[in-house]
């Protein structure tokens, strides 16, 4: 998982109700230190602090977070007086928007929800065939 944001609130609020789940947890400070990160760090899910400073370049960063990991879910933190922006999250591609540490719960069903559907989605035919043929050796 990987928490981009400057308060450490929400990086904070993640350990205390994800301590339970197997993920090493990222932390960046920006969003172009986001996609900065090395090409082979596999991010799953993302949370990332809002500014509205930091709303023009929003939308090219989500661009990029589609590219490099497609399957990534992204969830915007932010705080009360950012309420209105919600609907620009939304539309930005958040998949969920917390205005309070104190929701991050919702998050981590989210992040549950994820892992489950990655780790037990449907695989098609060649990804079987490849895992068998890797298993018998």
């Amino acid at each position: 998982m990987l928490i981009c944001e400057e308060t450490g609130w929400w990086a904070t609020a993640v350990r205390r109700f994800a301590d339970d789940l197997p993920l090493s947890l990222l932390e960046t400070g920006s969003l172009s230190a986001c996609i900065d990160l090395e090409s082979n760090c596999d991010v799953l899910f993302l949370i990332v602090e809002v500014r509205r400073s930091m709303l023009d370049e929003l939308i090219p960063w989500t661009l990029q977070v589609r590219q490099r990991w497609k399957q990534a879910p992204w969830v915007a933190v932010t705080t009360r007086e950012m309420r209105r922006s919600e609907w620009f999250l939304r539309e930005a591609g958040a998949a969920h928007v917390l205005f309070s540490p104190r929701q991050i719960g919702e998050a981590i069903c989210m992040l549950r929800r994820h892992l489950y559907a990655i780790r037990y989605r449907a695989r098609s035919r060649v990804e079987q065939a490849f895992d068998s043929f890797f298993s018998d050796s």
